[in-house]
């Protein structure tokens, strides 16, 4: 797998993060995908307890990654959160030089990270979005396609069209997501221009996921129609098609109100809680990308790597 603008820039063997995924992004997975020679991304609310401090739970998760681990990682940032700037500050106290952002505008604090000495990495759904986090000086993107699991952009751009737009249309590395599971969606990513690919699905589908094995299960059981996308027009979210989220589908209730905070209630973060670590599909809804239906087993993350490495070299003979 050759070295990239990504890879190269980030510290990393291989242009491949694991997306930080609420719950369930937790040390042991992190350092895993960054000694596998991937980056490795944290989020907040991993191993927080009901109630806990968000701040103080990022200092400690942060220190059990870099003991686990001493190859680069980074940290998720969801910008609406209440208490950004204060995760902010505990991330840069410990050392964290890799920052990616997500739900908000990156002109709200782009400057902040830099200043703290971190790149930069902001998710985007559309070709306008990426021009303006490139304006507002985010060092890469992530080109979300509607096929990801969780919040989608509204204009609902799969992957397949988005990345190779985005690419033409500004001058920083982009990294694909979306439905990207395995080495042929890592090969596409690639012919499509992008510099590197995250994957969020198929690390979720590991050995060292704290995910909940029922969650797991439902993942390996889906198929090509296994998720399904709530949340009407205007906060399209795709999640596994299990439970509550079934229900949300069959009755219509699809929170089409313009205020985040029903979105929120209804299929936030707080909402996910139940079914990534509780394995309660009825009680939360599961974020899962259309490409777990592509998933067929539970697998280490050194062997995630080992096919997306082989597979890509068997893949790229075939194709000569």
């Amino acid at each position: 797998m050759k070295r990239t603008p990504v890879s190269t820039a980030l510290g990393i063997t291989y242009p491949v993060l694991q997306a930080g995924l609420p719950w369930v992004s937790n040390p042991e997975l992190v350092a895993a995908v960054s000694t596998a020679g991937g980056l490795g991304i944290l989020h907040p609310t991993s191993g927080i307890e009901p109630g806990g401090d968000p701040v103080a739970n990022l200092h400690a998760v942060v220190r059990r990654v870099q003991r686990l681990n001493q190859k680069p990682f980074g940290v998720a940032f969801y910008l609406p959160h209440p208490q950004i700037e204060q995760l902010i500050e505990a991330a840069a106290q410990e050392g964290i030089t890799i920052a990616i952002t997500y739900g908000g505008s990156p002109a709200l604090l782009t400057g902040t990270l830099k200043e703290h000495g971190m790149t930069v990495i902001h998710q985007i759904s559309t070709v306008r979005q990426a021009r303006g986090a490139e304006a507002q000086g985010v060092d890469m993107v992530i080109a979300e396609g509607f096929e990801g699991g969780g919040l989608r952009g509204v204009d609902k751009v799969s992957t397949m069209v988005l990345v190779p737009q985005v690419v033409s249309s500004i001058s920083i590395p982009v990294i694909a997501s979306g439905g990207i599971v395995d080495s042929r969606g890592y090969l596409a990513a690639m012919a499509l221009g992008a510099m590197g690919v995250q994957m969020g699905s198929r690390f979720v589908a590991t050995k060292e996921c704290i995910s909940h094995q029922k969650y797991k299960a439902a993942m390996l059981a889906a198929i090509d129609s296994g998720t399904v996308v709530v949340g009407g027009d205007k906060w399209p979210t795709r999640v596994l098609k299990q439970g509550v989220a079934l229900q949300m589908r069959e009755s219509s209730q699809e929170g089409d109100e313009d205020d985040m905070a029903t979105w929120e209630q209804e299929l936030g973060i707080e909402r996910t809680r139940a079914a990534f670590l509780d394995g309660d599909f009825d009680a939360g809804v599961a974020y899962t990308g259309a490409g777990t239906g592509l998933i067929s087993e539970i697998l280490t993350v050194p062997e995630v790597f080992k096919e997306l490495i082989d597979g890509r070299l068997s893949l790229a003979r075939k194709l000569v």
